[in-house]
């Protein structure tokens, strides 16, 4: 195709070469600030443009622009998008390059792209949130895109996106109407438009995701982006038959397996069937025989009522004779009888008078013996008057005694009671006590604050011992070590071991590695020490982030120590979650001794964290320099920080530029100052002994304090008790004073009392005389009742002998009938006995007779349920046995079955129901087998129609792309082969693509060991050139995808992309790119869209101002007299 050289240009010093400078490609991208961009777009050869919109009317006479294909991008418009405030696009049909200084906004047309015609954040790599991308300041951002419309003299599709940050939500316009996501994505795919194919749509943060494409990845994506949509569905249905007709197959081997070992089994089983139905005949006639039970038994009992029957009758008519003959002794018997009974009642009747005899006797008597008592109290209240007036007498002349003591005491008046006195001696003794009392307090704090103090001095001397001591051992060393690099982690991990017990902690806490670990081999030491910072080794590991919250706040709130120079961290994850990125085999190989993590010992934890903070287990080491040949190879591996002899190295990798966009730093490896052996100073030692005899002293001086608090304690006590009790006892002197002088007031009372209580006396003794008139007239009355009283007692006494007389004749004559009874009963007693042994022998057939009658109801009801339930086979058993003489002719027969069984015994009890079970599971698998066997040549039949139909077509079309691609090589000189790799399985069908950058080599797979970062992006991006004519999609998106390029192979990608992009009738191309070589090709089909930005950006272009790529394209061409 026809393409001219871009002459070079560059600017003199002089008045226009302010206006602006190529960016150079190493120039790294710039923070934006704000400003609005200002993208322009031209065609090469035109004289100005005005403005953000592009006038594509003056051109190349021999090459006027062609229309749009349908969908193809006419129009971008950007309104507050990432860094557009307002910014218009105007894309050519064929290749637009997107030029700019890293950092303009090059790729924001690209986001802008993928957003603006329905498709999520996820495709472009970035942002996840569709709110970021409206502009910083801005509510919400609006693109507008246009895209050819399919037919002729048909308006093109707009397609409008508004993005509200606030709630991350959009709103879509299609040709004016509102309308929603679903339908613009069916829209953009009605017009081949894929922009989550990466073959189409590569944006920059996927650029490396395309190149780590699987090659079964590629293949999908190459199908999407160049087959029709038949091909991608017969490729997605291949994928599935083969997925089933595995299943199939498995399921058909898995059945035939099963159906095999089922009939071999049911063959083995065959022989032992004869046996088992022979044993199955036996157990039926068993049961049979045992079902026989009811009908025998019932047989019996029938017979057992009849005879019952008989001997009921027999004993009824014996009975019956021996009644007849006992008659007139038993009439003799029962007179007698009677006779007996009545002198019984006769008997009871009299007991009864005797007894209510006895009872009025009683009665009198006890009155009599009533009154005999009214007799003696009233002698008694005699003689008891006499007796208290002689008393009385004596107590008048004791109580005038008594008053005239008591006049005699209230004539001496008692000592005066000073109160005033009192209170005042009182308050003196109680402030004299108070203030002893206060002194003791006094003393008594000095005393607790020096208890205290010693306690301190004494922690003191024992830490001072302890450290002292520390210093002549490894571990005192090392904390001593620590003290001095971090004083604040040394008090806080002190404070954490004496406080453990106290806090409510849900994991352990690990001390700093410091302490903690040490290095296996002390050459190692410098190596472990070069990969760690001072924070690594005085950080606290804590296994549970609570606990370390927990801490975090006692040692650096408010209410703590308030540390600050002190390092804390948990861990998530086990020391086995780390491992290594390659294996210790391959580490060899690669020149390193080991891994660092391997050469330092210490809680697993804390090795844990060390992965965590400082991926030691990643780091591996040599001690000595690695080879020129090694050195390369690591630079390839995964290992990306390591130490070699006296240095350590540390790579930084760019992963969206490629291999080649790396950096690596190196350090010297220092020597040791941790994981060694120190010997401690003479200063330190001096020091500590020389604080501790200083404590001791303290110590000493403190002890002598206290004794001298001890003794003036106990003079202020002795104070105290004294005044206290001068208190009591002049408390006591006021309390006795105070009673003398309320017993005196209280004596006039006494005395009027007293002298109550005589005239009391002498009223009670003027009554004396009455009260014993009176008790002698009560006594005279009781002895005239008591008289009476036995008079009547004399005739109840003779009713009642009497009535014993009667009584006595009575029982006489009772005793005489029981005499005459019990002579009949023996004269009858045989007889009796007789007729009693025939009622209990009639009554005991009675019984037998209800209860066998009983039995054979209940056994014939037993039988009507049996008779539905038995089969034809045991209804013939039961007609054969049922008529034998006895249960024990039935046993017999049982015993007979039972014995041929017994010899049958001794195989598996089951066996005929698993061979009928497995007859019945060998029908189903037969027909399984017959149906999956189906199942199995209709997936086969649907796989070969389809694979003739799609395999010719996909040789076809990767030839194709093969034929393109090694056209592409042939012209730098390279060699490219595309294949198709197949497979039994359609799910591992891939692009094979073989490459060659050097004469004399063969075409090798491409993979990333064996190509360089920029040998692949050559090859990816000439694979995506051999697919510009196959491709359905309007347009195609590639961003960037010359990075980590060399300028060799970044010119001959260049030229073959215009070549191939400006071709007739080819698809749009957007081709975004921060950086351009010199004498670079270039078509008049071709559009460049420079974009600029920075600080000071001119604002418009009116009047001449702003930046004008026209002008500068013009300036630069007339320098070079290339135009006049």
């Amino acid at each position: 195709m026809p393409g001219v050289k871009r002459t070079s240009v560059s600017f003199e010093e002089d008045e226009e070469s302010s206006l602006s400078s190529g960016p150079d490609s190493s120039t790294p991208k710039r923070a934006r600030y704000g400003r609005d961009a200002v993208p322009q777009s031209r065609n090469v050869g035109l004289a100005s443009t005005v403005g953000t919109n592009i006038d594509n009317s003056a051109g190349d006479d021999d090459y006027l622009e062609e229309p749009h294909q349908p969908g193809a991008i006419v129009r971008v418009t950007l309104n507050n998008f990432v860094t557009y405030t307002s910014a218009e696009f105007h894309p050519g049909p064929s290749l637009n390059m997107v030029i700019g200084p890293n950092g303009t906004g090059k790729s924001t047309l690209v986001c802008a792209i993928c957003l603006g015609l329905g498709w999520d954040p996820a495709n472009l790599g970035r942002a996840k949130q569709i709110g970021e991308f409206v502009k910083h300041g801005s509510a919400e951002a609006t693109i507008e895109i246009e895209l050819a419309s399919a037919a002729k003299h048909t308006p093109n599709h707009v397609i409008r996106r508004k993005i509200r940050k606030e709630g991350n939500k959009s709103q879509f316009i299609i040709n004016g109407q509102q309308s929603n996501q679903k339908n613009v994505v069916t829209l953009a795919k009605s017009l081949a438009i894929q922009i989550d194919n990466l073959c189409q749509f590569l944006p920059q943060d996927r650029v490396v995701e395309f190149a780590s494409l699987t090659p079964i990845a590629l293949l999908r994506e190459t199908l999407r982006a160049a087959a029709s949509e038949e091909m991608v569905q017969w490729h997605d249905d291949l994928k599935l038959l083969r997925t089933q007709e595995k299943e199939d197959e498995m399921r058909q081997q898995s059945i035939a397996t099963t159906l095999k070992d089922l009939q071999k089994r049911q063959e083995s089983a065959q022989s032992d069937m004869e046996r088992w139905r022979q044993r199955e005949e036996l157990i039926t006639k068993e049961k049979a025989l045992q079902k026989c039970r009811p009908w025998i038994e019932r047989k019996l009992l029938r017979n057992q009522i009849e005879e019952l029957k008989g001997n009921l009758a027999d004993t009824k008519a014996q009975l019956g004779q021996c009644e007849e003959d006992a008659a007139p002794a038993r009439a003799a018997q029962q007179d007698m009888e009677e006779y007996k009974e009545k002198l019984r009642v006769v008997k009871i009747e009299r007991q009864a008078v005797v007894a209510r005899a006895k009872e009025r006797s009683k009665e009198l008597l006890e009155s009599a013996r009533a009154e005999q008592e009214i007799i003696t109290d009233a002698d008694n209240e005699v003689n008891a008057e006499k007796q208290g007036e002689r008393g009385r007498v004596q107590d008048i002349k004791r109580i005038e005694r008594v008053i005239a003591d008591l006049k005699r005491d209230h004539q001496q008046a008692p000592v005066a009671v000073d109160d005033e006195a009192y209170r005042a001696h009182r308050e003196n003794l109680t402030e004299n006590r108070l203030s002893a009392q206060r002194d003791a307090k006094d003393v008594q704090r000095e005393m607790v604050e020096s208890k205290a103090q010693l306690k301190d001095i004494g922690e003191q001397l024992k830490n001072l011992t302890q450290q002292r001591d520390l210093l002549d051992t490894q571990s005192g060393k090392q904390a001593n070590l620590l003290k001095r690099l971090s004083a604040d982690t040394w008090t806080g991990w002190d404070w954490i071991q004496k406080n453990r017990d106290s806090l409510s902690l849900k994991g352990e806490i690990y001390g700093p590695p410091i302490l903690t670990c040490k290095v296996t081999d002390p050459r190692y030491a410098n190596i472990v020490e070069a990969n760690l910072n001072q924070g690594d080794f005085t950080a606290i590991t804590f296994t549970n982030g609570d606990d370390q919250r927990l801490i975090s706040e006692a040692l650096l709130g408010r209410n703590g120590p308030r540390l600050h120079q002190i390092t804390l961290r948990s861990i998530a994850k086990p020391l086995s979650f780390y491992s290594a990125p390659v294996t210790d085999d391959h580490l060899r190989q690669l020149g390193f001794d080991g891994w660092v993590l391997n050469h330092i010992e210490g809680p697993e934890p804390v090795l844990a964290m060390l992965c965590d903070s400082k991926r030691l287990h990643r780091i591996p080491f040599s001690l000595n320099p690695l080879s020129e040949m090694q050195s390369k190879q690591v630079e390839e591996s995964p290992i990306s920080q390591w130490t070699e002899g006296d240095k350590s190295y540390k790579t930084t990798r760019r992963r969206e530029y490629g291999s080649a966009a790396t950096s690596t730093q190196v350090n010297h490896v220092r020597p040791a100052q941790v994981f060694v052996d120190q010997p401690v100073s003479d200063e330190d030692k001096r020091r500590l002994d020389d604080r501790r005899r200083e404590v001791e002293r303290d110590r000493q001086r403190v002890k002598e304090e206290y004794g001298d608090m001890a003794r003036r304690l106990a003079e202020h006590e002795a104070k105290a008790k004294q005044a206290a009790d001068k208190l009591a006892d002049l408390d006591r002197e006021h309390k006795d004073k105070k009673r003398a002088l309320a017993q005196w007031n209280m004596l006039p009372r006494r005395i009027s009392e007293k002298e109550q209580e005589i005239e009391s006396i002498r009223e009670t003794m003027s009554q004396t005389a009455q009260r014993i008139l009176q008790a002698k007239e009560t006594a005279s009355q009781a002895e005239l009742r008591k008289a009476r009283l036995a008079l009547e007692l004399r005739t109840s006494v003779c009713d009642l002998e009497r009535a014993q007389e009667d009584l006595v004749e009575v029982e006489i004559r009772l005793v005489e009938a029981i005499s005459e009874v019990d002579a009949l009963e023996e004269e009858n007693t045989e007889i009796n006995n007789t007729i009693r042994r025939l009622k209990t022998g009639f009554q005991t057939l009675r019984q037998q007779k209800e209860s066998v009658a009983s039995r054979f109801r209940a056994l014939t009801e037993e039988i009507k349920r049996f008779i539905p339930e038995l089969t034809d086979e045991e209804k013939t058993f039961i007609e054969d046995y049922k008529n034998l003489a006895s249960v024990e002719e039935l046993e017999h027969e049982i015993d007979e079955v039972t014995n041929k069984l017994s010899l049958l015994t001794g195989g598996n009890p089951d066996a005929v129901r698993h061979f009928a079970d497995r007859e019945k599971e060998i029908e189903r698998k037969q027909r399984a087998l017959e149906q999956v066997t189906a199942e199995l040549e209709t997936t086969r039949h649907k796989i070969t129609d389809i694979r003739e139909q799609w395999e010719p077509q996909l040789d076809e079309l990767v030839a194709t792309i093969s034929e393109g691609f090694s056209h592409n090589f042939k012209q730098i000189g390279c060699a490219g082969q595309v294949d198709v790799d197949k497979d039994e399985d359609f799910e591992k069908w891939s692009i094979k693509i073989s490459v060659r950058f050097r004469e004399h080599e063969t075409l090798t797979q491409l993979d990333s060991h064996r190509q360089s970062g920029g040998e692949r992006a050559v090859s990816t991006i000439f694979y995506l050139m051999a697919l510009q004519d196959l491709a359905r999609s309007p347009f195609r998106v590639v961003d960037e995808i010359n990075q980590g390029m060399d300028p060799r192979n970044e010119r001959m990608v260049h030229e073959r992309m215009v070549d191939i992009a400006c071709q007739e009738r080819t698809s749009q191309y957007f081709l975004i790119t921060p950086k351009l070589l010199s004498d670079l090709k270039f078509h008049p089909k071709m559009k460049i869209h420079c974009i600029a930005s920075g600080e000071h950006m001119p604002e418009s272009k009116q009047a001449g101002a702003g930046l004008d790529f026209a002008r500068l394209a013009e300036v630069a061409l007339r320098r070079k007299g290339v135009v006049g």
